[in-house]
């Protein structure tokens, strides 16, 4: 009995929607060996030989030890073909004709497509062998005479019937032998172990922080199908833009990919603007060798201190010498990335294997020149960058060092459905899916001064930690409101239950925090507040509303005036 991915019971088999793939299928599982691996349904993202993203998917994919792999394309019913249009046509039990694709085209763009997903893994590095054998075939179950369609184009060992079904290994060795070819090599056990790996392999990626809130918990860090595609799809390339939107992912599979890219005894810098985020991802990834993580202006200060150390030279000095300047907005925008590139030059035995970017919308052209200069190979040397344009709070320009198109996630799975309704109205680009987890509608309260929207707040907390006994950790109150510290003042005159305090931008034991929404951009709460000023009702705070709003796992309370509310019941939901 065949290895069969995924292993599928006569139940499930009878619900698949192509009667034809489940004769296949028990075909494959009761005649084949042991040895050989069977994968129905494979999936993938690649890029086609002009360049292109594509996704594929084959009807099945089939690797045997002794000879090669197989992507086989399988339709049911009857099939035609007219040589004057050059139309394909399936045909029913009613002898009624629909149009369909060319299945020998499909089969072939399936094998590229695989061809393409093995050997840009870096896993398919450990196979021993230089040239493997690959092709394609085209499976009709349900046709007498399948040969028939034999032509140019159409060799007639490729093509299979229901007189084939009978003996598929037969068939399939003769599929194997008409596309062997020599110099090729047969995959042996250890190459299909890798084609199970690649193509089949659980992906998972570990919580930042744990969580208690509630049971929902682990549904959201489970990856997504289309998250664990990104992360086998860009398995084996160099360079990469991932972009995703609040709530999916991005941070966790950023996190994922250095700790893969570690595990091939790399040295990694994990790199973001926010302070704060940087703190977080240091906590998730402390103890796990050859992986550093910083902001952006740390990783500045950490390289310049280093050649202070060695060679007496300041390299701040320098770049205020090339950049004169003593604004806050020089130094940080022009003066530190500078002296961040300096630092390259003289630090040479102090560079990275890999570089991993999260929040990469945050930097400007002047930081990229920069960090691709930490790279011991500037040219060829690795560079994952995780962005999304819809949170770029600070308004650089920035152009993005890798050429290709992105690869997109497309799937929520941080946020409630009623909060990603609410922050995605202030949302412009590729579609995202609602989210399939429920929770509490958002709640808006509103008052007419500061005073007593502060109090308004104070009730929440006091509510949530008395009545429902949320942990003071899992609550954020998010300032899209200034000033910022007479609106914390506001809040810290009053004692909260049990003990609880407040704490300002950062986290302290037994207090609720209280932050910016541009400090907090890249985190994440079960509970957040959000208190929002008239100022920020305007286009040009978009990004600060949808960042803001999208922090919420769980619970969203947006507190106002009267002019918050209305304003966000006129907004039309856009996802």
């Amino acid at each position: 009995m065949a290895t069969m991915r995924p292993e599928l019971t006569e139940e499930r088999l009878q619900e698949l929607s192509s009667r034809a793939e489940a004769k296949f299928y028990r075909a494959c599982r009761d005649q084949l060996p042991d040895d050989v691996l069977v994968i129905h349904s494979a999936s993938w993202t690649y890029r086609d030989r002009g360049g292109l993203l594509r996704e594929g998917e084959a009807d099945f994919t089939i690797a045997f030890p002794s000879a090669g792999i197989l992507a086989i394309e399988v339709k049911g019913g009857g099939v035609s073909f007219d040589g004057t249009s050059g139309e394909w046509f399936s045909i029913d039990r009613a002898g009624d004709r629909n149009e369909i694709k060319d299945p020998f085209k499909q089969a072939k763009n399936e094998k590229f497509a695989l061809l393409d997903q093995l050997k840009g893994h870096r896993k398919w590095r450990a196979w021993k062998g230089t040239r493997m054998v690959i092709g394609e075939c085209v499976m009709l179950p349900d046709v007498d005479n399948a040969k028939s369609l034999a032509a140019s184009g159409r060799p007639i060992e490729i093509i299979g019937g229901r007189s084939e079904m009978g003996n598929v290994a037969a068939w399939l060795a003769g599929v194997n032998a008409f596309w062997a070819a020599a110099g090729t090599q047969p995959l042996g056990e250890d190459g299909v172990k890798l084609v199970e790996d690649i193509l089949c392999a659980s992906v998972s990626v570990r919580p930042l922080l744990r969580s208690v809130l509630d049971e929902a918990e682990q549904e959201r860090i489970r990856l997504t199908d289309a998250q664990a595609k990104i992360l086998r799809t860009i398995g084996g390339r160099k360079r990469a833009v991932i972009a995703g939107r609040a709530g999916t992912g991005k941070t966790l599979i950023a996190v994922e990919k250095a700790r893969q890219l570690a595990a091939d005894n790399e040295r990694i810098l994990l790199l973001c603007y926010n302070r704060p985020l940087a703190d977080l991802l240091a906590q998730s990834l402390a103890g796990v060798p050859k992986i550093e993580v910083m902001g952006f202006h740390q990783l500045c200060d950490r390289r310049r201190s280093l050649v202070l150390e060695r060679t007496k030279r300041d390299l701040y000095e320098e770049a205020k010498e090339a950049y004169p300047g003593n604004d806050a907005k020089t130094r940080f925008e022009v003066q530190m990335p500078f002296a961040l590139a300096l630092s390259s030059e003289v630090l040479t035995d102090d560079l990275y294997d890999s570089v991993v970017v999260d929040e990469a919308q945050d930097f400007s052209d002047e930081y990229w020149f920069s960090i691709e200069d930490l790279l011991k190979d500037k040219d060829n040397g690795t560079l994952f960058l995780f962005s999304d344009p819809n949170q770029a709070l600070y308004k650089r320009h920035a152009q993005l060092p890798v050429k290709e198109d992105p690869f997109y996630l497309t799937v929520n799975c941080r946020n409630t459905a009623p909060v990603h309704e609410k922050a995605y109205a202030f949302y412009k680009g590729e579609p995202v899916d609602l989210p399939e987890l429920h929770g509490p509608d958002v709640v808006f309260e509103t008052a007419a001064s500061v005073d007593e929207q502060a109090a308004l707040i104070v009730t929440r907390c006091k509510q949530l930690l008395q009545g429902e006994k949320v942990a003071p950790s899992d609550i954020a109150v998010l300032l899209a409101k200034t000033p910022k510290q007479a609106l914390f003042d506001r809040l810290s005159r009053t004692t909260l239950p049990g003990g609880v305090g407040w704490s300002l931008e950062n986290r302290a034991r037994n207090a609720i925090l209280v932050d910016t929404v541009s400090r907090f951009k890249g985190l994440e709460a079960p509970i957040v507040i959000l208190w929002i000023g008239s100022e920020n009702l305007t286009e040009e705070s978009r990004e600060t509303l949808y960042v803001g709003l999208s922090r919420a796992k769980h619970l969203l309370h947006v507190v106002g005036d009267e002019t918050v509310k209305s304003f966000f019941t006129r907004t039309e939901v856009k996802a």
